[in-house]
């Protein structure tokens, strides 16, 4: 077993723990096109060329929209429609330097993934195989129940401490809660559910008819 004290072993496994939650909960999508994003920033000022490019299309790109949503078409409409041939034209080329870039972007998908496996889900694979009869803690005798001590042990520490298994299973649940209490706030609000209408039509009181008027006499 790897030299490690109890405490180092309660630090470690709360940060990766932790790290994975954070992970979890922003999405590895998000994670990947903000990767990307850095990628090309950083292959433009290293001078990449296709990158570059790429970045220099895009910046064009929107200097063309922001000039063209700043003018009337009905009153410059000759310019106007200059920009908006360019937009197209630049608009298609750029997609394509784009479409080029999906192999890349795809190995960078890839080699994400893989760091992110072995930042968060490989140590706690690690930790619960490598470190499985390691004791963290004990309970002084007799402060629980007999039962609550046997169930805290399992699966592979003895009675009355508690290992890695139970451990970081307490930590994924206090971490997930408070997690969630820290962004509920800040979730998109839920439209109250709407009144179901009922669809049978009102039934309206019967009116009173007049009486057909007697002939004189």
């Amino acid at each position: 077993m790897l030299d490690i004290s109890p405490y180092q072993l309660v630090i470690a496994s709360l940060l990766v723990i932790f790290f994975k939650q954070i992970v979890g909960k922003v999405g590895k999508e998000v994670l990947e096109e903000n990767g990307w994003r850095l990628y090309t920033t950083v292959g433009q000022r290293l001078g990449d060329a296709k990158l570059k490019e790429l970045g220099n299309r895009r910046a064009e790109l929107a200097k063309i929209d922001r000039e063209r949503k700043s003018i009337s078409a009905q009153d410059e409409y000759a310019r106007w429609t200059k920009l908006n041939r360019r937009f197209d034209k630049l608009s298609g080329e750029t997609e394509k330097l784009a479409e080029s870039q999906k192999d890349r972007k795809a190995q960078l998908g890839r080699a994400l993934g893989v760091a992110l496996f072995a930042t968060t889900s490989l140590p706690i694979w690690v930790f619960r195989i490598w470190f499985r009869k390691a004791v963290l803690f004990y309970f002084p005798a007799g402060t629980l129940p007999y039962a609550l001590e046997y169930v805290l042990a399992l699966p592979f520490v003895p009675t009355g401490g508690v290992g890695l298994t139970v451990w970081m299973f307490a930590c994924n649940s206090v971490i997930s809660s408070l997690l969630f209490m820290v962004c509920f706030p800040f979730q998109a609000s839920v439209p109250p559910p709407a009144r179901p209408t009922n669809e049978k039509e009102d039934k309206t009181a019967p009116t009173e008819t007049s009486k057909p008027a007697t002939p004189a006499s």
